[in-house]
């Protein structure tokens, strides 16, 4: 049987043989005409429809916290009143449903 021989690593190349290491990344300074677009493409929303969406938000969490509470003062009585008030049963759903309006409005605004 033959003998075979050990591989043979490649012997270590000079310094000015050897490949460079590639380039850092260049950063690009570009200024953008506005908070609203991506470079040469518009985002669908504007400002506007951001404010108007918001808006209608904050309508739509003040009815949430309108409609909230309804404990008794004392757990021994029922009082009505407190769990079945204007607040609770007429202007909490106005201004929730006011708020869904706005939000649609937002929306669909151009």
């Amino acid at each position: 049987m033959a003998k075979q021989q050990p591989q043979r690593r490649p012997a270590p190349q000079p310094q000015s043989q050897r490949k460079n290491a590639p380039a850092a990344p260049v950063r690009r300074t570009e200024k953008r005409e506005s908070l609203f677009s991506a470079g040469r493409e518009e985002f669908i929303f504007g400002r506007q429809n951001f404010l108007i969406i918001g808006a209608g938000l904050g309508l739509v969490l003040l009815g949430l916290l309108a409609m909230s509470g309804g404990w008794m003062p004392d757990p021994d009585t029922w009082d009505p009143d407190i769990i079945y008030s204007f607040r609770r049963i007429t202007l909490a759903p106005i201004l929730m449903v006011a708020g869904f309006v706005t939000v649609i409005y937002g929306i669909f605004k151009k």
